[in-house]
């Protein structure tokens, strides 16, 4: 027989209804207390006979326990009620964690479908129902490479006739392309002073931003809007029509004989130079707007694409910290029901073997010592401080006795054994 490893509290259970002709346990206390005083009577107390009688008493018990079937399903009765409980709890986390794997299962499922959505959106986001051109990627580079050169062409533009109209002075042989761009306009500026240079190099962004507020403007239509657009196109005409008026008015000056007229707003209107240098700079700028506007546009389109994206983006992210959870959920269920087995196991082996309850045989040979020794006292002819010696060595006999039994606890009542293959 094999002595298993954990020892477990048998809890108090139910009374079972059996009837059985057996010597209730006072009856049996009685019974080894006559037997240990008769044995000590007949071998004169001695404790190497002790030690061979509670050897012979606890075999006895042990057998007597293994033989009597009743009282074994009695004490195995807790183990049973365990076992069911075990293998039920066995079952729920079963289940449980065959949920769990398959929640699992179609999180990653998802997650697969959106990152394939990831990588479609870019190629057809109609199908996603962001409503977005085909052609708005195209668009969008054509217009950044246009927009790119017409704010170059912009910048030296309005530096050059800026220039020109408030600081610049013309010499005779001044004609009009040079009126209007004029390479040494930033450097005649940086030597004129920090203020010159700062005014020519910050009014082409005054066009920048107004063309910027157009943009907005028409982003939401409105007749108030669309008024703000017209009175900023006017604004910037009337800019535009100042420096082709001071520029032509310099030209005109340097060319002027004592027949021609004083320059005047009708000899402006009047001269193709104004409006060569109006359109010059207002075509292009209404250009620059539009094609800004356009770029805006489609940019806002990559906008709602890659808004889209971020949106999958964290929608996978969310899946993936609940798959973190879960797995540990696994972990955990799979623990407990590694455990649950294990105890299945040692249950099943504890039922197949048999129990012997050490409380009851700690009981009896306590009952049989006790026998033994009021026989030393009463019946045995000895002096005061042999028949004390005899009492202490008969002690001591016990005590090794259930020492060596592995008995000696008050931590459980029942000793298990079970078979072993």
């Amino acid at each position: 027989m094999g002595l298993l490893k954990s020892i477990a509290q048998i809890k108090p259970t139910k009374n079972i209804e059996v009837n059985d002709n057996s010597p209730t346990f006072e009856e049996q206390r009685k019974t080894y207390h006559e037997d240990g005083h008769a044995t000590s009577r007949s071998c004169q107390g001695r404790s190497e006979n002790l030690q061979a009688s509670l050897d012979a008493i606890y075999f006895k018990f042990e057998n007597k326990c293994k033989k009597e079937e009743i009282e074994q399903i009695k004490l195995k009765q807790p183990y049973v009620t365990e076992l069911k409980g075990k293998k039920t709890l066995s079952l729920t986390k079963d289940e449980e964690l065959q949920r769990e794997k398959e929640r699992i299962e179609e999180k990653e499922n998802k997650i697969e479908k959106l990152r394939s959505d990831i990588v479609h959106v870019r190629r057809s986001p109609q199908d996603f129902g962001i409503p977005v051109d085909r052609r708005s990627t195209s668009k969008f580079w054509i217009g950044s490479i246009l927009l790119t050169f017409l704010t170059v062409y912009i910048f030296i533009f309005y530096i050059s006739t800026s220039f020109s109209a408030f600081f610049r002075t013309f010499d005779p042989s001044t004609e009009l392309f040079g009126g209007m761009f004029y390479p040494k306009a930033l450097q005649e500026a940086y030597d004129a002073g920090a203020l010159e240079l700062g005014f020519i190099l910050f009014i082409p962004f005054v066009f920048f931003g107004l063309g910027y507020l157009i943009h907005i403007f028409m982003y939401k239509h409105s007749i108030g809007n669309i008024f703000k657009v017209i009175l900023l196109f006017i604004t910037t005409f009337i800019f535009d029509a100042l420096l082709a008026y001071l520029i032509d008015e310099k030209l005109y000056n340097l060319n002027k004989t004592f027949e021609d007229p004083d320059f005047s707003i009708a000899v402006a209107f009047s001269s193709p130079s104004f409006w060569v240098i109006i359109f010059a700079g207002f075509v292009s700028y209404i250009i620059w707007g539009l094609v800004f506007d356009i770029v805006m546009k489609e940019h806002a389109d990559k906008d709602k694409i890659e808004n889209y994206i971020s949106s999958l983006e964290s929608e996978i992210k969310n899946l993936l910290q609940i798959i973190d959870k879960q797995n540990d959920t696994i972990l955990s269920l799979e623990k407990v029901i590694s455990e649950n087995k294990i105890r299945c196991s040692e249950l099943e082996d504890i039922i197949d073997g048999f129990i012997l309850p050490i409380r009851n045989y700690k009981a009896l040979s306590s009952e049989y010592l006790q026998g033994w020794q009021e026989c030393i006292t009463s019946e045995i002819v000895l002096g005061p401080e042999q028949t004390r010696d005899y009492l202490n060595e008969c002690r001591k006999v016990y005590d090794t006795h259930i020492t060596k039994l592995d008995l000696d606890t008050d931590d459980y009542q029942n000793k298990v054994y079970t078979k072993t293959l």
